[in-house]
């Protein structure tokens, strides 16, 4: 009895020290890529949770090592966070969706441009050669015998991780699946493989979505008149206005007074504009990059008309501010080219009133205000339900609250939007106050907003009154009024991109455009939403 005690507290020591180093291999193995990318990346930094992801896989892989299936599941994890640094290194940024797809479709030219890059990525290549022979090689030989009791239980649980993440990619939404730089290696890669196995493919294989669109580059010329350090720039971003609800604009109720008085006090203009899309994940990247497709998929990957990018290349510094959670656009938006990034996964925001955090965030910014900058400051307010924006003892047009819930819910949005014009123009002023050079002040929304007609609200509807926005302009420099930097004031969101590449020095044309045809489109930052087309002389009875 005593030697089988013995030989049984044997064998937990021995089982012990293999599933120890085992775990910590992995780990280590883990580790290699993750600090490459990070020591490469300033921006790249992974949550806690991500990191403790790997620790948590690499111990339960480590106890049902003896499982062909948990180290087959074990080179696939691998597989996944290595070519996500591979491609960060060839691409400069983490493939999403959108990217597995492309490379069923594009093999052939990838596989030679990573050929012809071999010298920068045999590292990650060297990694994952090493990781596999590990793990398909030797990993059964050191693999602890724990009792099936234990390591059957590991193994489902590393099972249910992998296909619970395709299940979640079933019915989810592209962008919680897109690439994002507060997340890990591997959780972007497995988010882009799930969603991309689950949808993007067998839309392919049954003819959705097997062809990409083609377009000719956008022709981007510096300008030889353009003089730097003259000016600032800020563009402000809403959520969800209704330009036929904003005074600034001609409402009758007084929704917008602060920014009202920025435009009498500075000679500012006001007009109704055109979004791109009526879904703030594609509106926005489609706004900053300047684009008139929805799905120029090339010209996001180029970021030659890139707002952010091109302001770098002139010397401005660049900041985008925003009182939203903007998990999965980052890199759509061109966060490697902004210098200070703050959304509310960065800086949180409160559950009521999230745009209070516009202007500390400004006063703590910590920018250079003798320089010239780029600035965008993204609202939240009056994103549905309106009244989760509005502060206790704000409310105006919402109290006493109405039995109609319609005209309750007006009320409440527009004492949102009032919400919105005090905090936005608290920001300006306080930007405004600090900077040392003249500012140029772009207001407009991400798309507009639904308010009561028909008894319905919210957006997402592709159609022309949910893409209506406000654009408001205005400069402390009297010299720079709307007229003086543009012969024709924007209609619509791409020549409202178009003229900020103007004031940060570069020309933009689209050789694609034929004639003077838009687009609105909805929510698939891949142009496969639907598509609306309309033409600016269509537009030439339209007031706000």
């Amino acid at each position: 009895m005593l030697s089988k005690s013995l030989s049984a507290h044997g064998k937990l020591g021995r089982d012990s020290v293999r599933t120890l180093l085992l775990t910590l291999s992995f780990v280590v193995l883990f580790s290699f890529s993750e600090l490459i990318v990070i020591a490469k990346d300033h921006v790249y930094r992974p949550k806690s949770d991500d990191i403790a992801l790997y620790l948590i896989i690499a111990l339960l892989a480590a106890i049902s090592a003896r499982f062909i299936i948990t180290r087959l599941l074990l080179s696939v994890t691998f597989i996944i966070q290595v070519t996500e640094a591979i491609y960060y290194q060839f691409y400069g940024q983490f493939y999403g969706p959108s990217e597995v797809w492309l490379a069923f479709v594009e093999t052939n030219d990838i596989a030679r441009g990573m050929l012809d890059s071999l010298g920068s990525l045999g590292i990650f290549f060297s990694i994952l050669a090493i990781a596999l022979v590990f793990i398909l090689g030797f990993t059964r030989r050191l693999a602890p015998q724990w009792r099936n009791s234990l390591a059957v239980p590991c193994l489902l649980a590393i099972t249910v991780m992998f296909v619970g993440q395709f299940y979640k990619a079933k019915d989810g939404q592209m962008y919680k699946f897109n690439p994002d730089l507060r997340h890990s290696l591997l959780r972007n890669g497995l988010s882009a493989v799930s969603f991309s196995a689950m949808r993007l493919i067998p839309e392919a294989i049954s003819g959705e979505n097997q062809n990409i669109a083609s377009y000719e580059p956008y022709q981007v010329t510096p300008r030889s008149d353009f003089q730097f350090g003259k000016y600032s720039i800020i563009l402000a971003i809403g959520e969800s206005l209704n330009p036929h609800r904003i005074s600034a604009l001609g409402y009758e109720r007084d929704t917008t007074p602060e920014l009202k008085a920025l435009m009498e006090q500075y000679h500012g203009s006001s007009k109704l504009i055109v979004s791109n899309a009526v879904s703030t994940r594609v509106a926005i990247p489609m706004l900053v990059n300047n684009l008139r497709e929805p799905d120029n998929y090339f010209a996001y990957k180029s970021k030659a008309t890139n707002i952010f990018a091109n302001a770098n290349k002139q010397g401005f510094e660049t900041a985008f501010i925003s009182a939203q959670g903007l998990e999965g656009l980052s890199n759509w938006i061109g966060i490697h080219d902004i210098d200070l990034w703050e959304d509310t996964q960065i800086r949180p925001a409160p559950d009521i009133g999230a745009d209070q955090v516009l202007t500390p965030s400004v006063e703590d910014a910590g920018m250079n205000w003798d320089k010239p900058f780029l600035m965008v400051l993204n609202s939240r307010a009056p994103h549905i339900p309106y009244d989760s924006n509005i502060p206790q003892g704000f409310a105006k047009f919402s109290t006493p609250a109405l039995s109609d819930t319609v005209a309750q819910k007006k009320n409440e949005y527009d004492d949102a939007v009032r919400f919105y014009d005090k905090e936005l123009a608290s920001a300006i002023r306080t930007v405004m106050a600090k900077s040392k050079l003249p500012v140029l002040v772009f207001i407009t929304s991400d798309h507009g907003e639904r308010v009561g007609e028909g008894g319905l609200f919210g957006h997402s509807v592709v159609e022309m009154p949910i893409a209506e926005v406000p654009f408001i302009y205005f400069s402390n420099d009297p010299t720079m009024s709307l007229s003086a930097i543009s012969p024709q004031a924007p209609r619509n969101h791409y020549q409202l991109a178009t003229l900020i590449n103007k004031m940060i020095g570069f020309d933009v044309s689209n050789p694609n455009q034929k004639d003077d045809s838009y687009y609105i489109t909805g929510g698939d930052i891949r142009g496969l939403s639907e598509k609306v087309t309309y033409h600016l002389d269509s537009l030439s009875d339209v007031k706000p």
